[in-house]
């Protein structure tokens, strides 16, 4: 059996991973002429964790990031709201929260893959299905098949939209800023800070630097001004708590911005011989830190139910069936914590924090136990 996976980003690449492990041909088309993410960090938590682990990857992984410490829920001024215990999580899930840059991650998926299975320069441009297979065009005049295909480009999929899914953006009603630099790690304290319609996080990552990011209350495709994006930030995070604004003066121009989107969820993702997987399936919000995590909990249960001596569409809709609604809740729930932290008025502010600092430990792991505490399997 091969499998044309579309999109070369995180969940692409472990799905096509996945799928050789469980013996099954899988080659990855992506439209970008290199596998690269530029400035971007990203911390993956114990769903995650457990999912890679199985796919071999769990030394190559710790070579290559760091493990979270002690997780502060702050203040503008820095006062704590809650502080999540690592040692806690690691008992509870079985793994804590780990931090590293995007382009680290990606350089390890496509070596564990194998470059040679990884076509770059390939936008997919139509796709036509029958019962002997699948056959994806590309705009470079190449056509690959195989016999099933799975979508996994991205917010802005391609597949999703050749698969007859119009459906629009949700603009979250709040933009993101992020940022890598280098930075004394021992001048952080990892965790996120809420203002009033802002909010900054900050964690630390190999090679003496640190992945930062913001967010705030925005009209949808604003510019930043003409000033620069350093000296806006510079002035919604004025006064906030040590080291913010030295973070933000460290990323000078490097600093990256996009509008942040999700989508309503669909109640069906593919048909016959082709399906969809990750953001291209349930694009998320980044606010519960679950957008790759949930993709890399599709590939291996995308893997576990193809075989060469089963129907292709049984084990599509087997996975869809699997995956759908899990995926359904965690769009919404993680809709929901990004407007609360984005809450504008400064009286619901401050009712906010208190209650947030009177919740017990207990019900915050009791609440988020069904997202980050579930494990996929390759095999059953």
């Amino acid at each position: 059996m091969r499998v044309i996976v579309v999109g070369g980003g995180i969940g692409g690449l472990c799905a096509a991973i996945a799928l050789r492990e469980r013996r099954i041909d899988a080659q990855v088309y992506e439209k970008t002429p290199a596998l690269q993410e530029v400035g971007g960090g990203i911390s993956l938590w114990p769903n995650a964790l457990k999912a890679l682990r199985k796919l071999g990857l769990a030394e190559k992984l710790d070579s290559i990031s760091l493990a979270s410490e002690n997780f502060s829920l702050r203040r503008w001024n820095g006062a704590v709201v809650s502080v999540t215990s690592a040692a806690e999580m690691k008992r509870r899930f079985s793994g804590g929260v780990i931090a590293l840059h995007r382009a680290d991650l990606l350089s390890m998926l496509a070596e564990k893959l194998g470059r040679e299975h990884i076509h770059l320069g390939h936008e997919c441009t139509s796709i036509d299905q029958d019962a002997d297979g699948v056959a994806a065009r590309f705009a470079n005049s190449v056509t690959a098949r195989g016999e099933c295909l799975v979508g996994a480009d991205g917010l802005h999929s391609q597949t999703r939209k050749l698969l007859g899914h119009m459906d629009p953006l949700r603009y979250s009603g709040y933009t993101a800023w992020r940022a890598v630099v280098q930075f004394d790690p021992s001048a952080l304290t990892p965790g996120e800070t809420w203002g009033c319609g802002k909010r900054f996080g900050m964690l630390p990552i190999q090679g003496g630097r640190a992945y930062w990011y913001a967010a705030a209350n925005a009209p949808e495709n604003r510019q930043d001004p003409s000033q620069g994006t350093c000296s806006l930030l510079l002035s919604y995070f004025k006064g906030w708590h040590e080291p913010i604004e030295a973070l933000i003066r460290a990323a000078g121009s490097t600093i990256l911005r996009h509008d942040v989107y999700d989508r309503i969820p669909l109640r069906a993702w593919g048909r016959g011989r082709l399906t969809l997987l990750g953001d291209a399936a349930h694009p998320m919000t980044p606010d519960l830190g679950q957008g790759a995590c949930q993709g890399i909990e599709d590939a291996l249960e995308l893997a576990r139910r193809l075989a060469p001596d089963r129907s292709v569409a049984d084990g599509l809709r087997d996975y869809e069936a699997a995956r759908v609604a899990r995926t359904a809740k965690v769009v919404w729930a993680s809709r929901r914590f990004g407007t609360i932290g984005q809450i504008g008025m400064q009286p619901l502010c401050w009712l906010r924090d208190t209650a947030l600092s009177l919740v017990p430990k207990a019900a915050t792991h009791h609440r988020f136990a069904p997202i980050i505490g579930y494990e996929a399997h390759l095999a059953d």
